[in-house]
């Protein structure tokens, strides 16, 4: 079996797909010991539905299966990032401007809200101000949830 695939060009046709149906393609997994590729969708406004996933993974389903891109026995999953999801490219910033992000570089961890995106690097502001954090100095990135009397904002 031939498990040799090219990634970018099954997120090229995912992103395809989901800019037909107002989607936006936000990450993909690759599990290499269960052949399971998590696909994980968003909206610009409102949530990830079931429905959606389901429509989603049965579009992308018809399609890869229907090519040559895959040539292997695999499985499928599609959900939302979730609410803390992790930011990885810089249109994941981008679509988060305003939001309450956690960011750590290594050496510290910031908390703030990310105010702007840079050509290099990110501005997050805190209770001492705006710090701005390069793109290369960050290890690990995610929205945080924010929590008002128990319940979410």
């Amino acid at each position: 079996m031939d498990d040799n695939f090219d990634l970018e060009e099954i997120s090229n046709i995912i992103k395809d797909l989901l800019d037909d149906l107002g989607l936006r393609f936000y990450d993909i997994h690759f599990n290499e010991v269960s052949k399971t590729f998590k696909i994980f969708i968003d909206k610009k406004e409102g949530g990830i539905t079931i429905d959606d996933c389901k429509k989603v993974s049965r579009m992308i389903s018809e399609t890869i299966d229907d090519s040559d891109v895959i040539i292997f026995p695999y499985s499928l999953e599609v959900s939302s990032p979730g609410i803390e999801r992790s930011l990885k490219r810089s249109e994941h910033y981008l679509w988060v401007v305003g939001k309450l992000v956690e960011i750590d570089t290594g050496d510290k961890k910031i908390r703030g809200y990310l105010r702007n995106i840079k050509e290099n690097g990110i501005v997050v502001a805190t209770d001492l101000g705006e710090n701005f954090v390069p793109f290369a100095s960050i290890l690990k990135a995610k929205v945080v949830e924010e929590l008002e009397y128990g319940k979410r904002r």
